[in-house]
């Protein structure tokens, strides 16, 4: 399959260095000129525990110099969104699919502005990738990707088992949902709880749980998501506050895609995470005043451009 992967962080260095291992033909697609010419030099430095590493030379280029495919995998962060969509018609072949592996919502509707929704996919990653530099991940371990065809798409049964059966065969735990909306808000619900405080706070994902101020937070984040998601007709199953607990659990020692961003220095993705809950709350007149309180905070604090830690 001929496959465009649109986002050299973490996850997009991850899905492009694995597919290429499995024998798909595939481009990973930048927009700055200088790191698309450093992947294309030195390619993909994958480390994994253990003390495993391989460099995979994966092509890698501007998204213009990509031909036109089979499917294009959105991979950046949900604010580059819109950007990075408006070179999906370009960027697929008659017939060919587009796929969001993000996290948030509002990236489906970003690129259905472009593309339309018929030819839309959505998926839910549960990888442990971290980006350590530019090109260089740490591939933890493996975690499930679901995947599904979201409200208005047309993709056929058949073609979403295809981009199912590419991904196994790239090593990835994939497996199609029928319902994929669920799935989208299942993963907001841990995002939107954990993700904000473990930022403000700089902690990894398992202290959460034993700090009890913030979790009482994380609880009620948790709690909000899932009465926006009814409302909007998504029965989410199950209580929010074990589901989280897992999650901080199984990832303990993980440091949220959020806590990266903020020592980084890099914008987060408050807005597509909390920040839509609490708009989405306010057009449905549910309550959300813990997702409008940690947006704000997650706001001003990428605001105050904190310098770099290791």
């Amino acid at each position: 399959m001929k496959i465009t992967v649109l986002g050299p962080g973490a996850l997009g260095c991850l899905l492009a260095a694995c597919l290429w291992e499995a024998g798909e033909e595939v481009f990973l697609a930048d927009y700055r000129p200088e790191r698309a010419a450093q992947l294309r030099e030195k390619g993909i430095h994958l480390e994994t525990p253990g003390g495993g590493a391989r460099t995979v030379p994966v092509p890698a280029g501007l998204a213009e110099e990509a031909a036109p495919g089979d499917l294009a995998v959105m991979a950046v962060k949900a604010h580059q969104t819109p950007a990075a969509a408006a070179n999906l018609p370009r960027l697929l072949s008659p017939g060919g699919l587009a796929l969001t592996l993000q996290n948030g919502l509002g990236n489906l509707e970003a690129m259905a502005q472009v593309l339309g929704p018929e030819r839309l996919l959505a998926g839910v990653t549960f990888l442990g990738v971290t980006r350590r530099a530019e090109g260089r991940i740490f591939y933890a371990g493996p975690g499930p990707i679901y995947l599904g065809a979201p409200p208005g798409s047309r993709v056929p049964a058949d073609a979403v088992a295809e981009v199912a059966a590419v991904l196994r065969r790239a090593g990835f735990n994939c497996r199609v949902a029928q319902d994929i909306q669920a799935r989208l808000w299942e993963k907001l619900l841990v995002n939107a709880a954990i993700n904000p405080l473990t930022a403000l706070l700089r902690v990894p994902n398992g202290e959460l749980p034993d700090l009890p101020r913030a979790w009482e937070l994380a609880v009620a984040a948790a709690r909000e998501v899932q009465a926006v998601a009814r409302a909007q007709g998504v029965a989410l199953a199950g209580d929010p506050e074990l589901l989280v607990a897992r999650v901080c659990q199984a990832t303990a020692a993980n440091r949220s895609s959020m806590l990266q961003d903020v020592l980084a220095g890099r914008p987060t993705e408050i807005d597509a995470l909390n920040g839509q809950v609490a708009a989405r709350g306010a057009a449905l007149g549910v309550p959300t005043p813990v997702n409008h309180l940690l947006t704000r905070l997650v706001s001003d604090l990428t605001r105050l451009a904190a310098p770099r830690v290791s």
